[in-house]
């Protein structure tokens, strides 16, 4: 079996339900739906169990691991920070739609150029050196089997443009729901998208 890596973004948070940009000032839980969520997709992939189930440090993230690692029956979450939210600076906290209306330019300039971060916030080609970084310890460290990762959005959308070798400002082309997956396959000495699934390969067809 070669080596793969399901990147994971969490399930539903209580500042998804708000539609709060949140990174570092606060770190809120999974609602019921979003465990519900983590439960019913590691339930798909129970037939895969995962070598080894990593984390970021926040704590919806180490939720829906914890999840994942009791459905799976698999190995104890390892929290890594670099899997850790876009640090958002100046935007953490703040309601979108309050962006929008009250800081419309600057928040207009960071969702058009994640070059251009709000101040003291991070720009995405930093998280894609972070991700790019657990990517290659992952490939060195195993030879084989499923790496589950639970990150979040703007994590999966570097990891996926890592991959592809694309420009950071495609990341306004994805978007990567609650429990969206990127899944990325080992091929001698580099990574392949294998695809971006809700359910593992075999129940692709039924989908």
């Amino acid at each position: 079996m070669a080596l793969s890596v399901l990147f994971v973004r969490h399930g539903e948070s209580e500042a998804n339900i708000q539609n709060m940009l949140v990174s570092e000032r606060s770190d809120p839980a999974l609602t019921a739906r979003g465990r519900r969520e983590a439960q019913d997709l590691a339930r798909l992939w129970a037939a895969q169990p995962p070598r080894a189930i990593y984390a970021s440090p926040l704590l919806r993230s180490i939720d829906t691991a914890k999840i994942w690692e009791q459905e799976t029956h698999g190995p104890a979450v390892q929290i890594d920070p670099r899997l850790h939210e876009i640090k958002l600076g100046d935007f953490d906290g703040r309601i979108i739609s309050d962006l929008a209306q009250h800081d419309s330019e600057r928040y207009q300039l960071w969702k058009s150029d994640p070059e251009s971060p709000p101040a003291h916030g991070e720009k995405l080609s930093a998280v894609g050196l972070r991700m790019a970084s657990f990517l290659q310890d992952v490939g060195e460290q195993y030879d084989s089997g499923l790496i589950v990762a639970i990150t979040h959005a703007d994590c999966l959308k570097a990891v996926t443009l890592h991959i592809l070798k694309a420009p950071w400002q495609s990341s306004g082309l994805l978007h990567f729901s609650n429990v969206a997956g990127v899944h990325a396959n080992r091929s001698g000495d580099h990574f392949e998208l294998l695809g971006l699934p809700l359910a593992p390969p075999a129940h692709a067809g039924a989908l």
